[in-house]
């Protein structure tokens, strides 16, 4: 296992390496870090490289000085491939890091041969109506304290990327190839109706929904989620 920060074009990315094999890149969900993987990062290492990443704005990365977006994220990921030498990798996506993975899918295709996201949305209105609530509120009061706070501006630009900055489209989805699996929880934040459209979109997708699993299934069903991906990663 080893740690390293990694230049990219104007902050230090933050990257936790384990194991040997392929690689495959862990994104975490909005306002988390590399940690909420830890029972990824435990079993996978035994098979692949895991390397599990925190973004830009997140964890132990650097934030930097412009607005944080997609394209500045997926920007970063390129860096932390061509630092490491990686021509593909393998993604898994959580929530936000989902989403963050289907935008790097759709527009560096070249860089990934597979894709797991589990609880992602591609669309604002993906999210139940009390999650979207919920952001909307600390937007705006962060909005205002942003005024006087610099940490309280980099917060609200890290919930913006769950409201104004997710900007996929169904071309996006379309543009997807690789093999890709689609996971949620039966409780979960997304609104099932549109996991069902993300997997409708990405054609041959696999669609899994666990039972009596709420957002966070891979920490509450961590053994099952862990089987689960395994097998799809290791199909050939």
């Amino acid at each position: 296992m080893k740690s390293m920060y990694i230049r990219t074009t104007d902050v230090e990315i933050y990257c936790k390496i384990t194991g040997t094999g392929e690689p495959l890149l862990l994104l975490h969900g909005n306002g988390e870090d590399h940690q909420i993987f830890e029972h990824q990062i435990i079993h996978f290492s035994k098979q692949f490289q895991v390397i599990a990443m925190d973004t830009r704005g997140h964890g132990l990365s650097e934030h930097g000085k412009e607005i944080l977006t997609f394209k500045k994220i997926a920007q970063d990921i390129l860096a932390v491939l061509n630092y490491l030498n990686l021509e593909k990798i393998m993604i898994m996506g959580f929530s936000d890091g989902g989403n963050i993975a289907l935008y790097f899918a759709s527009h560096y295709p070249k860089r990934i041969n597979k894709l797991v996201v589990i609880g992602a949305n591609y669309k604002v209105n993906g999210l139940s109506e009390k999650s979207l609530t919920e952001i909307r509120r600390e937007y705006a009061v962060l909005n205002i304290l942003g005024n006087y706070f610099s940490k309280a501006e980099k917060k609200k630009q890290v919930i913006d990327l769950m409201w104004h900055q997710l900007d996929l489209k169904v071309d996006d989805l379309l543009a997807i190839k690789v093999p890709t699996l689609i996971v949620a929880g039966e409780y979960d934040v997304i609104n099932e109706s549109h996991t069902i459209s993300i997997h409708k979109w990405i054609n041959g997708s696999e669609l899994v929904i666990i039972p009596k699993a709420s957002h966070f299934l891979m920490i509450e069903k961590y053994e099952e989620f862990n089987q689960l991906v395994e097998s799809f990663l290791c199909d050939v």
